[in-house]
């Protein structure tokens, strides 16, 4: 018996211990930047929640870094209505210490950023837990949502009757219905339109025209209104004309609403915890 003990407590002794988990910790001040090497250069890339685990590099950036296309494959970004086309890649992204990644790249004829190299999607980080420090300093109250994908920070969740898509926009002060949702939402009442036509920052450098629209509507008690509705004007921005293409009518996406700062102004952090699938909102009570 006494031998069984100790041959027990050797093999806990020589067990390999569990590995820690990584985080890292970003400021969104004012926007979330990570430092990064593609090719043992230096390269600063923007954390947008907005993207899936995908790169996009500015075009120069690409040149500066020696980053080499994929022949003969070409790279398509759905944004509502349109898409755009580009060039793919897929370089080697070290992060220091934390490790490294291998993620889509994707390189267009537009500047993805003006205040970086790139833009990249959280899920590319090789940490375990990633924190994104908002303006805001509640501490009282925690939103969970469960994620599909850990590394795509995309809930779902029910509007007004309307089940959708929701992602976390940190680049705009309103939140923004897509015209599938602004659609539903406006024939039940659920928005209504109010002031002129503006324009507003889509993803990837590009621009598109809104409608400002009044809501009650709110996400776990966070007020989405005032907020905007994509029109279907165009998007603007690409340098020429085969970059943008506009998709053909019955093709629409499905509901989606981005989540902007104004309705995160109580929350003091956005948090995913890969191993356990979950993002957390840190807010005000």
């Amino acid at each position: 018996m006494l031998l069984r003990t100790l041959v027990l407590l050797a093999g806990l002794c020589l067990a390999t211990p569990a590995l820690a988990q990584t985080s890292i910790t970003l400021r969104a001040a004012p926007v979330a930047i990570v430092d990064a090497q593609i090719n043992g250069r230096p390269v600063r890339l923007e954390v947008d929640p907005r993207l899936p685990d995908v790169l996009v590099l500015n075009p120069a950036a690409a040149e500066r870094l020696h980053v080499r296309r994929v022949p003969f494959v070409g790279a398509r970004v759905s944004l509502d209505a349109s898409y755009i086309r580009g060039r793919i890649a897929r370089p080697r992204i070290e992060f220091g210490d934390a490790g490294a990644s291998r993620a889509t790249t994707g390189i267009f004829n537009v500047p993805a950023t003006a205040r970086a190299d790139g833009v990249i999607g959280p899920g590319v980080l090789p940490h375990d837990i990633i924190r994104i420090e908002l303006a805001g300093s509640g501490v009282g109250r925690i939103i969970q949502f469960p994620l599909a994908n850990a590394d795509i920070w995309q809930i779902e969740t029910e509007l007004g009757g309307l089940s959708l898509q929701a992602v976390f926009d940190l680049n705009n002060a309103r939140s923004t219905f897509n015209r599938s949702a602004a659609s539903h939402l406006d024939q039940s009442g659920a928005i209504v339109a109010e002031g002129e036509l503006g324009e507003m920052s889509m993803l990837l450098g590009l621009h598109a025209q809104a409608q400002p629209v009044q809501t009650s509507l709110a996400l776990q008690g966070l007020a989405l209104g005032p907020a905007v509705a994509r029109t279907r004007a165009p998007l603007l921005g690409a340098l020429d004309e085969e970059t943008l293409v506009v998709v053909a009518e019955g093709e629409e996406a499905p509901p989606r609403l981005w989540v902007g700062g104004s309705a995160l102004a109580s929350c003091s952090s956005i948090t995913v915890n890969r191993r356990t699938r979950t993002l957390t909102l840190e807010c005000a009570s």
